[in-house]
């Protein structure tokens, strides 16, 4: 090999040495970005599910005393209020609830409604 031709072949290694781990940090630095955010989505998506199954069960209150079943409605509030138990950020909402079903047991289906209506409020 020629003396030029050992040159140039440093200084394409020189130039693609930097290029190589430059891109080596892009991929690993795109692959943290992705991995924290499908875990935030997943965190997030989970918090959303459980309100939505006390949205739900509130929802299935409502109608249930709209058709006249206040049996069916504590019931469906009652669900409610232990997937409430263990979220303390959610009290405002328990306590909507637990006015809700004193309303039932005090024969109040308007109360009822618009208790259970300001808890659904607070959860969306």
């Amino acid at each position: 090999m020629s003396q030029k031709h050992k040159k140039t072949i440093n200084l394409f290694s020189l130039a693609i040495l930097p290029l190589l781990l430059i891109s080596g940090s892009v991929v690993a630095f795109g692959q943290t970005n992705i991995s924290n955010t499908t875990q935030t989505s997943n965190q997030t998506g989970a918090s959303s599910d459980s309100n939505n199954d006390i949205i739900q069960s509130i929802d299935s209150g409502i109608a249930s005393i709209n058709n006249g079943d206040n049996d069916g409605a504590k019931k469906s509030f009652y669900q409610a209020e232990l997937a409430l138990e263990d979220k303390p950020d959610l009290s405002s909402v328990e306590k909507q609830i637990e006015a809700s079903l004193k309303a039932l047991k005090d024969g109040d289906t308007n109360a009822a409604i618009t208790h259970a209506e300001e808890a659904k409020k607070s959860l969306i």
